[in-house]
């Protein structure tokens, strides 16, 4: 970890434990129930009819908490159930091909997973701050600790913080996305908390607050942070329930970005340079974002619920590279009270060719798509904890 976090005043205390209180309310999403079996839906584009098809492949996992999210490779498809710590692989019928990896003592001493990470030699587990090297064939490679060392002073980051800083910041638990780079290397989302460079009461942080972190896989060590958010957020205070952001980083190293304030797709080269954007507004969407007056906002999490659950967002971004195919979803909002988490308020995903909208369509409340298999298209995810089911959705272009 950063030395910056070792030695923070009690502001800065402050604001870490809300953050904290938030990231337990986001374990409530993977609770999202949608009882739909398959349907097709159409969109429409000009005079230009489209249609999809989702379909839910229900699964029976050898043991469920019903608690964890999907991942998946190129072959196959992981259940990761976090309150037992297992991860199950499934091909696309639903059907178990066992138990590769769960909570274990001796070398790996793996206590949990925060996400799976498929890369080009096997995988990798993160759990918290710690990243746990495997194989193809889930044998123990070795581990790393996350590490984002700073080469300024204390004192000077607490006085004089900079975005380029890297210090002061740490992985992004909202929505955390951790992927392999084709050089080897790994990137990850990542924020920035501190009393004077927030997203509750700095323009800075705006201005020039880094989104990705690039990290060294085998020391842990976070070599390079980049990106900053667009022009797009100056037409706010501050709307720190909604500094949230997605990527998808090509095999050609192209970076597509999506931020929730904001219609437009951006793509970057690999120095940050933007090479174009492309984008559509939202159906229906609930825009009237709560804007931020103080720090003392950062301490009433009803704000933050609110904003997940009322007001409308762009999402999740994936790219088809081979068909050139930009998908993304977004959350209308809602001015229904009684919405108990997120994956209740409606969600549409958007699909773009050349950069143009051919499709936008209504999908479940929890839908995220992880990557295509043949010609599906898989996406996270089927919970209906009420009748203990769950499963992945399986997407069709027709």
């Amino acid at each position: 970890m950063s030395q910056f976090y070792q030695k923070y005043d009690v502001n800065f205390k402050r604001v870490r434990a809300t953050w904290t209180l938030f990231t337990i309310f986001i374990l409530s999403i993977f609770f999202g129930c949608d009882s739909k079996k398959a349907e097709i839906l159409r969109g429409f584009n000009n005079s230009t009819e489209k249609e999809i098809e989702i379909d839910t492949i229900e699964i029976s996992p050898s043991q469920s908490s019903q608690i964890g999210f999907f991942q998946m490779n190129e072959e196959a498809v992981f259940f990761v159930d976090q309150a037992y710590a297992i991860i199950e692989e499934f091909n696309l019928k639903g059907e178990s091909q066992g138990i590769k990896k769960r909570e274990l003592d001796g070398p790996e001493e793996l206590q949990g997973i925060s996400e799976l990470i498929p890369t080009m030699e096997g995988f990798i587990i993160r759990h918290n701050y710690v990243f746990y090297q495997y194989d193809s064939n889930w044998g123990f490679v070795g581990k790393s600790v996350l590490q984002f060392s700073s080469d300024v002073s204390y004192d000077e980051l607490m006085d004089n913080p900079k975005g380029e800083n890297i210090g002061m910041y740490e992985p992004q638990n909202y929505n955390s996305k951790t992927s392999e780079l084709p050089d080897g290397n790994l990137v990850t989302k990542i924020d920035v908390e501190h009393p004077i460079f927030n997203a509750f009461i700095s323009r800075e942080y705006y201005r020039n607050g880094k989104i990705l972190g690039k990290i060294n896989p085998f020391t842990g060590q976070v070599v390079e942070i980049l990106g900053t958010r667009p022009a797009s957020f100056e037409a706010f205070r501050f709307v720190p329930f909604h500094n949230k952001m997605d990527y998808y980083w090509t095999k050609d190293d192209l970076i597509f970005v999506t931020h929730e304030i904001d219609s437009l797709i951006y793509i970057y080269d690999i120095d940050w340079n933007l090479k174009e954007t492309f984008g559509t507004a939202g159906i229906g969407m609930n825009t009237t974002y709560a804007e931020s007056q103080s720090l003392d906002v950062a301490f009433e999490s009803k704000y933050f619920y609110d904003s997940r659950k009322n007001e409308g967002f762009y999402k999740d971004i994936f790219v088809d590279e081979k068909n050139g195919l930009v998908f993304r979803t977004y959350r209308q909002g809602s001015n229904r009270q009684d919405l108990l988490d997120e994956t209740d308020n409606p969600l549409r995903i958007q699909i773009f060719k050349e950069g143009k909208l051919i499709g936008d369509f209504a999908t479940p409340g929890r839908f995220r798509i992880l990557g295509k298999i043949g010609e599906k298209y898989v996406a996270d995810g089927y919970f209906d904890e009420q009748n203990e089911k769950q499963g992945f959705y399986l997407l069709t272009i027709n």
